[in-house]
């Protein structure tokens, strides 16, 4: 009896992770070499290692994210992470906000990136951008980033928000550790 009960409770736990993390598409995308060259600094040199994008779209959102890019710029006396992400807008909106999560090369997490832009996006294809402070140690670590969708705003005032549960379970599915971080200790 209870080995019936414990492996019911373990293929209902299965089921649910798999139906949660199945409401996410995920894409990778190469996001460059993670030795390069920077303002004469060699970085992480002798790794083999690509840096990977990793994207996270959720079907139920009224913004997809086709791609993303972020890339290490030397800028006002320091580094900085500069994001690129393009998006397909599937209904008018005032605002949205995405997030980038980065990783090291072990799957751990090291900061959030956050992107706010506040103007009205017709439905099609657009793009945003921004800059963060990158520390010296930031630059050589990163390995990875996962871009998402985190809040949308409509003209009525009424919002979409992710749901911080199923991307914790997609994170899981990727050897990612499964902290996405606050809006507190955001960049």
């Amino acid at each position: 009896m209870k080995v019936t009960r414990f492996v019911t409770a373990c293929i209902f736990t299965f089921l649910s992770i798999g139906t949660f993390a199945a409401e996410y598409e995920i894409s990778r995308q190469s996001d460059g070499p993670f030795s390069f060259s920077i303002s004469g600094v060699k970085i992480n040199e002798g790794s083999s290692l690509v840096r990977e994008s990793i994207l996270f779209n959720e079907p139920s959102s009224p913004v997809n994210i086709d791609s993303h890019s972020t890339s290490i710029i030397y800028a006002d006396r320091g580094f900085r992470f500069k994001g690129k992400t393009a998006i397909k807008v599937n209904s008018q909106i005032v605002a949205i906000e995405t997030r980038t999560s980065l990783y090291d090369a072990f799957g751990q997490h090291m900061k959030n990136l956050s992107n706010s832009e506040v103007k009205d996006f017709s439905i099609g294809n657009a793009n945003i951008e921004g800059e963060w402070r990158a520390y010296d140690n930031d630059i050589s670590k990163l390995l990875t980033s996962v871009t998402y969708v985190a809040r949308v705003r409509f003209a009525d005032g009424t919002q979409w928000i992710f749901d911080v549960d199923n991307l914790q379970l997609a994170l899981s599915t990727l050897n990612l550790e499964q902290e996405i971080g606050s809006e507190d200790d955001e960049e």
